[in-house]
Formats: structure tokens, C-alpha cells, sequence
């Protein structure tokens, strides 16, 4: 048998080194710290290199069907712990206690006061007063906590204005809808507002050809995704689905940091576009939705984030894991270094005070509110 030289044993560690991806490099430019991370987590002092959830509680899981949840677009929690769900399917707000108890309904459809035409999210204000996005009669509907009408914010002047954050001082980011080039091209643009609804500042654009019936243009769904989050200092998360890149902006608008990691491209099954399928309505007035969507070839890089109140970021990403809607979490430290991994079948939407919130389908097809207590090691 040849022995391998110390040279032949030295040119193929470096050659390893080389093929390895870089685990975390950290750089300015232009002002602007990036962070870019390889494609396993690097242990960090003083940070969890292990976190494990572990179900405490069900909302809306009862059988009655107006303490059940359907369709859930969006929840919050209160200061006590209470969760509040849009149900989207119902338009209705539902209420629960911390201990999972029913407690109330909030607003019905309608056009009137307290009134709700298309629901679409739900936030709250620092008071604990409800803001509720009312998209299709354009307005944000304001309530107090025990479900008491206070007033309507018109959003009239756009299009349209979506998914909607508040930060701690009451001013607003959300996407605005419009339309441009002879309404031939949707646009959104990610913007921050003040308490009134009045653009401080924009931080994004994005156009998409519009998928007129008959004229045979198509929309990539999955190309649409992008997301966005506010911390505690105020300061903005947002990303895009190009590349697995999250920009971080202060509560004046000045990008400072930008979050990068390496990933492997998870190709999209005619399983996974039927999945995609069977959730959306088959038509709309006029259309069959499937005749105006495409799929892309690969997903994008993740679905969504959130951050905690220490300033960690979950990436939720599209790598599934063994069980059916299992997914990895990728877990970044608040300076943007990527700690740890993690999987659940759980789309999680809050994360606060050593507790994480999700939501979660049933076997039957509904979903439940579920809160989990937080182990890291």
C-alpha cells in the first residue's frame, strides 16, 4: 500500500478548507455591516447552540364553532397573556384567555362602524387598543380591548395598504399596493408611516406583471414573498426572497446591517405545487386561479421571520424536515451570527418572554393557536 506523502496530506487539507464553506465573516461596506454566515450554526459564548420547544397549550381547538378557529391570518397576545385571532375564513376577532378560556368576539362583517369588510391582520397598540386592517373598505378599524368600536383611520388615500406592523411609539410599516405602466404592472412598496397613515419613508419596491384573464400572463406566486419585522429599539428587519439576505434598518430609515447565510436550494415538487393549490380558492369572479399563477423551478430562500424580545431572528426556511409540514428554523444572534437550528411543523409567529407562539393544522383540516415553553441550552 503507498504511503501518503506529508505534502499529498497537506494539499488535500487545504483543498478541504477551501471546498468548506466559510463558517462567518464579518465586514463594512459602504457603512453598512454585513454579517455573512456559512451553512451550519457557529457556537457563540453566551448564546444557545440548542432550543427545544415543548407544547403547553391549544386555542381555538374547541368544538364549538364560535370558539373554534378556521382560518387564522393573523394573532396577537395581550400584556396578561391573552390571545387574540383574526379569523379570516369567519372575519370575525376571537378572544382567549391565558389559560385557553373563550372570552369574546370582535367586530362582524359589514361596512358599518365596527364593522369589518375583508380582515386581513390585527396588531396592538402599546394602550392595548386593537387595530384591526380592513382591506376592502380601506381603513383601519380601532377597538378597545373588550371589544368596544373607538373609531375607523380611512387609508383611502392608496390603493391599498397591507400587512401592517406597529412599533412601541405608534407609527406603522406595511406594504401599499399600486398599479403603473397602464395598470399592466402591480407594484408594492414597503414604507414606514406615522400614527395618521402619512409615508415617513420607503424601503423597498417591488413590481409584478399583472395576470389579466385571457391574456395569458401568469404570476409567480412564490416570487411575491418578502417580509419584514420591528424589534424593541425600533429599528426594521426586512427581506426579500431573491437571496437569503435580511437588511436591518434603524426607525429612521438608515440601513446598518445586512444578515447573510449560505443555503442549499429546495426544488419544488408537483406535490408541493398541488399542496399550494388545494389552500388557495379555485376561482375568482371571472378566472381560474390556476390559470394565472406559476411556480418557479426551486423555492426562495425561506418563508418567513420573526424576531424575539432579545433580539435573536427564526428564519423559518423551506427545508423540510421528516414529519409532514415539518420545517428548519435557522436562529440568528442579535448581531446577525447563526447559532443554532432547530425543526417543528409549527409556523411561528411570536416569541416573547421565554414562550413561542404558532400556528398548527389539524388533522380535519382547521388550524389552532399554539404556545410552547422555550428550552435552550
Amino acid at each position: 500500500m503507498r504511503k501518503i506523502t506529508p505534502v499529498v496530506l497537506g494539499l488535500f487539507l487545504i483543498l478541504l478548507a477551501w471546498t468548506e464553506s466559510p463558517a462567518q465573516k464579518i465586514r463594512t461596506a459602504g457603512g453598512v455591516t454585513v454579517v455573512s454566515n456559512g451553512k451550519k450554526p457557529v457556537a457563540v459564548k453566551g448564546q444557545p447552540t440548542r432550543i427545544k420547544l415543548t407544547e403547553e397549550l391549544s386555542f381555538g381547538s374547541s368544538a364549538n364553532p364560535d370558539e373554534s378557529l378556521s382560518q387564522v391570518s393573523m394573532f396577537v397576545v395581550d400584556g396578561d397573556g391573552s390571545v387574540l385571532a383574526l379569523d379570516f375564513k369567519e372575519q370575525k376577532i376571537k378572544v382567549y384567555d391565558k389559560t385557553g378560556k373563550f372570552l369574546r368576539l370582535i367586530g362582524k362583517p359589514g361596512q358599518g362602524p365596527g364593522e369589518l369588510g375583508m380582515a386581513s391582520g390585527i396588531q396592538l397598540m402599546a394602550d392595548g387598543t386593537l387595530v384591526v386592517e380592513d382591506a376592502v373598505n380601506r381603513r383601519l378599524a380601532l377597538f378597545k380591548p373588550s371589544g368596544e368600536f373607538i373609531k375607523n383611520i380611512s387609508m383611502t388615500g392608496s390603493l391599498g395598504l397591507v400587512n401592517i406592523l406597529l412599533d412601541d411609539k405608534g407609527n406603522f410599516v406595511g406594504r401599499e399596493m399600486g398599479l403603473s405602466e397602464g395598470n399592466a404592472k402591480m407594484f408594492f412598496e414597503v414604507k414606514k408611516f406615522d400614527s395618521n397613515l402619512k409615508p415617513l419613508f420607503t424601503l423597498d419596491k417591488t413590481e409584478f406583471t399583472v395576470p389579466i384573464p385571457g391574456s395569458g400572463a401568469k404570476m409567480n406566486i412564490l416570487d411575491m414573498i418578502s417580509g419584514y419585522q420591528i424589534d424593541p429599539a425600533g429599528n426594521i428587519y426586512y427581506g426579500r426572497n431573491v437571496d437569503y439576505e435580511i437588511k436591518v434598518y434603524s426607525p429612521e430609515g438608515k440601513h446598518f446591517r445586512t444578515i447573510q447565510k449560505e443555503y442549499d436550494r429546495v426544488k419544488v415538487t408537483q406535490a408541493d405545487i398541488d399542496e399550494m393549490l388545494e389552500r388557495m380558492p379555485s376561482t375568482v369572479p371571472g378566472a381560474n386561479i390556476k390559470d394565472m399563477i406559476s411556480f418557479p423551478e426551486y423555492f426562495p430562500p425561506y418563508q418567513s421571520f420573526l424576531l424575539d424580545d432579545r433580539g435573536r431572528l427564526y428564519v423559518r426556511t423551506f427545508t423540510k424536515g421528516k414529519a409532514k409540514r415539518e420545517y428548519e428554523i435557522d436562529v440568528f444572534d442579535p448581531e446577525g451570527r447563526f447559532i443554532a437550528q432547530f425543526i417543528t411543523e409549527s409556523d411561528l409567529r411570536l416569541w416573547k418572554a421565554g414562550e413561542a407562539y404558532g400556528i398548527e393544522e389539524t388533522d380535519e383540516g382547521y388550524q389552532v393557536i399554539k404556545r410552547y415553553s422555550v428550552q435552550t441550552e
